[in-house]
């Protein structure tokens, strides 16, 4: 089988691809574990690149007054949809949060942080943080060390994300706290394709290209002992939180 390789799209253009796949990043993207924001301070947090509300609703969930900041306006719609409450959902980046200062508890960034300039992200973040506030940045991570999903992840040409590498500079904060909560998403396997449908390395492809991918991995799914045949696949993460204290 072949992989989707080094076809991608620039940065800039993946990072602006999330719009139009709005109702299926809702419907697959995986939420995040609860146990992976227990180090937020209490009081109000400002989700920031919230998308549809994927880590909004757990916040909200915790009882958390939420204001969500999204420059995509399509994601922003699905998010406002939903009518979550105790949410305040606002345009902006996080560059320019549309938040005042010294205000919230908590600036959170699930699955967000890669695509903001970071000097600047930074800069806002302490300057909406009230004293003792809690900056977070979290990701989802597929567990690579269960043989089908990192070859899943290799036929779409996810890149491997077993290390966490260099931590970023979050400047102006002390070097950020470091853990992991393992967890699964239960998906049938046409919507574990359509998942990957919506990774911005996937989805900014060729069409024709774009196609070819997806039908490898639904193949994929298909043969490998671990997936063939089942109604419903329990997909394994790495969620990732990086915290850190104004």
């Amino acid at each position: 089988m072949t992989a989707a390789g080094d076809e991608q799209a620039p940065r800039a253009v993946r990072a602006r691809s999330f719009g139009r796949l709005a109702a299926d990043y809702d419907r697959v993207r995986p939420g995040y574990p609860p146990a992976a924001l227990a180090g937020l301070p209490p009081g109000p947090v400002a989700d920031v690149g919230a998308g549809t509300g994927k880590l909004t609703s757990v916040l909200v969930g915790a009882g958390r007054p939420v204001v969500a900041v999204e420059p995509d306006p399509e994601m922003r719609a699905v998010l406002e949809g939903r009518a979550l409450p105790g949410v305040e959902v606002r345009a902006g980046s996080g560059e320019r949060l549309p938040v005042a200062d010294d205000t919230v508890a908590a600036v959170v960034y699930g699955q967000a942080w890669h695509w903001v300039e970071p000097v600047a992200a930074a800069r806002e973040a302490r300057r909406v943080l009230a004293p003792g506030g809690a900056l977070a940045l979290l990701w989802n991570r597929p567990d690579f060390s269960v043989g089908w999903v990192a070859e899943l992840n290799r036929l779409s040409g996810q890149p491997d994300t077993t290390t966490t590498g260099p931590l970023p500079d979050l400047d102006g904060f002390p070097a950020p706290t470091v853990f992991e909560t393992r967890w699964t998403q239960e998906l049938p396997p046409e919507d574990l394709v359509l998942l990957f449908s919506t990774f911005s390395r996937v989805s900014t492809l060729p069409p024709r290209r774009r196609t070819e991918v997806l039908d490898i991995l639904r193949d994929h799914l298909a043969q490998d002992p671990a997936t063939a045949g089942r109604e419903t696949v329990a997909y394994p993460y790495v969620c990732l939180t990086l915290l850190t204290r104004a």
